[in-house]
């Protein structure tokens, strides 16, 4: 975690470029007008809807840290640590999340082999909330049905390999013997025993049912979006931004791409004159606008969050020593 400055450098760099490639697609002096035109009041209520998201996804993270034994860290110390993993959210699949992880060992002494399995955790039940909420609009609209349907088998897939405790064991004793890599084994260990509690059926549930929740609140922050271009406030309109906004996300999640970067935008930039009929200068503002609240507004908050718990940290090393 030591290269998390050219990590978010080179995340900025492919920012400019996706931006760019939007600005060519949608016609930089009509999409100007685009947002001149956009109601700036709507503002506030978007990234309200997406603080909720950051809220009941923080919920979640302090659940899973009492799951696999996490005791005495203060709400003010959690809360820290998870916005700090936002700042990684410029990483492939939100691996850099794991910086957590780093953080946790340095609050509490907890391994980082023993709560990085809480990152895998979190990205699979948001994956599977995801699919949970684009399945809503599988009735009208009839795209991404075979991603959504290998998204959530693989998705099942693993949570039931996780669960055969014996084989897995017999798997890493197998490992454990082996040269070189065999010296990783407790590490291993480590891993998938949090990773089997994490995954029991009632906190898997609990856990999907958070995500769910939560990442509707972005769903109807790009909702909110739209409002703000000027269209009526119906149920299908609701829907709609459901549809688009989860299956792109999850189109981006599953790209690997850092923070599903272009992956996402285009898709939403494709998807929007498709189903709601906007032009294509009002498909890419909705797209711009709703990524700087959805995540560029995450990797501002998430700087900001590290830098402060760093000082902490370092306040209580030196009140220490």
């Amino acid at each position: 975690m030591h290269n998390w400055r050219g990590r978010l450098i080179l995340g900025f760099v492919l920012a400019l470029v996706v931006v760019l490639g939007l600005a060519f697609y949608g016609d930089l002096p009509r999409l100007l007008e685009a947002f001149r035109r956009w109601q700036w009041a709507y503002l506030p209520l978007v990234l309200v809807a997406v603080l909720a998201n950051y809220g009941l996804r923080f919920l979640r993270w302090h659940y899973y840290l009492g799951i696999i034994g996490v005791q005495g860290l203060g709400w003010r110390d959690s809360l820290g640590i998870f916005l700090s993993g936002f700042a990684l959210t410029m990483t492939p699949g939100k691996v850099g999340e794991v910086l957590k992880s780093f953080l946790l060992k340095q609050a509490q002494g907890t391994p980082v082999s023993c709560s990085a399995s809480i990152v895998v955790a979190e990205r699979l039940t948001d994956v599977l909330g995801m699919v949970l909420l684009a399945s809503v609009g599988l009735a009208s609209y009839r795209f991404g049905v075979q991603v959504l349907a290998v998204t959530l088998a693989l998705g099942l897939l693993f949570v039931l390999a996780v669960q055969q405790r014996a084989l897995v064991w017999r798997l890493l004793g197998a490992i454990e013997r082996l040269p070189t890599i065999g010296r990783f084994a407790g590490l291993l260990h480590n891993l998938y025993e949090s990773a089997y509690l994490l995954l029991r059926l009632q906190p898997l549930i609990g856990a999907i049912a958070l995500a769910t929740i939560a990442w509707f609140g972005e769903c109807l922050a790009f909702f909110l979006v739209l409002l703000g271009l000027g269209l009526a406030p119906t149920a299908t309109l609701l829907l709609q931004a459901t549809f688009i906004y989860a299956l792109t996300s999850l189109v981006g999640a599953v790209s690997f791409l850092p923070g599903g970067l272009g992956a996402t935008e285009a898709g939403m930039a494709v998807l929007l004159p498709r189903l709601v009929g906007l032009g294509k200068d009002a498909a890419v503002a909705a797209t711009l606008l709703v990524r700087f609240a959805t995540l560029w507004f995450a990797v501002g908050l998430g700087l900001v969050a590290l830098v402060v718990v760093q000082r902490r940290m370092a306040r209580g090393a030196e009140q220490q020593g």
